[in-house]
């Protein structure tokens, strides 16, 4: 059986490994067994890493992740994107029959806080790349909302896409926590949800917390 582990930022789904993971920012103290009761004689068991948003931000920004080091890396991937655009019609990496639309959304939108404002609002109405897919990438009525969460995304010098929101003009799942974390408020759960890999892959960093619940 395939392990998978899911982040997620008040909720919002980030990044998704298989088969490995790192507990990341979470520190052991974070960890927490929820209980769900699912019938009358069977309770499901998740095993999570759990801390609020503001943790998550200063545990950020001791390691040098904030909205200055967010800027400097759309910045970067912004500008190696449109540098590379051959005339007027030149679509980037975008496919599809609105390829040319969002070329022209993306070199428009040359501000970081108008690509917030987009995140903000597919975070809002539970927009995300999963969801859309499953509905064939039908558009949502907002450009910078449908890159975001869209199937498209470039190849970039220097830098390796780390999570799962394609389209957002940034590549490490650092610098996007850091832009989800700028979107949701304080006291908002951020999790790592190692359930799989503790029930099936014979991971024991819950057997403590485990054998206190089972005795």
């Amino acid at each position: 059986m395939q392990c998978v582990v899911n982040a997620t930022i008040g909720g919002y789904p980030i990044a998704s490994t298989a088969d490995s993971y790192n507990q990341w920012y979470f520190l052991p103290e974070d960890r927490l067994i929820r209980c769900r009761q699912r019938s009358c004689d069977s309770v499901d068991v998740e095993c999570v890493y759990s801390v609020t948003a503001d943790t998550l931000r200063r545990r950020l920004g001791r390691a040098g992740y904030n909205r200055a080091s967010l800027e400097e890396e759309f910045r970067d991937y912004h500008d190696q994107i449109r540098c590379r655009r051959r005339g007027d019609r030149d679509n980037l990496h975008f496919t599809g029959e609105f390829a040319e639309v969002y070329a022209e959304a993306f070199i428009s939108a040359w501000s970081l806080d108008d690509w917030l404002d987009a995140l903000a609002r597919a975070v809002k109405n539970g927009v995300t790349h999963a969801g859309r897919a499953t509905e064939g990438f039908r558009p949502t009525g907002n450009l910078l909302v449908n890159i975001i969460t869209g199937p498209d995304q470039p190849e970039l010098y220097g830098m390796e896409l780390e999570h799962g929101l394609l389209g957002f003009p940034c590549s490490s799942l650092r610098n996007l926590a850091v832009a989800l974390l700028e979107v949701t408020a304080g006291n908002a759960a951020c999790e790592l949800d190692v359930t799989s890999f503790i029930q099936h892959c014979d991971d024991s960093t819950f057997d403590d917390m485990l054998a206190r619940r089972e005795g």
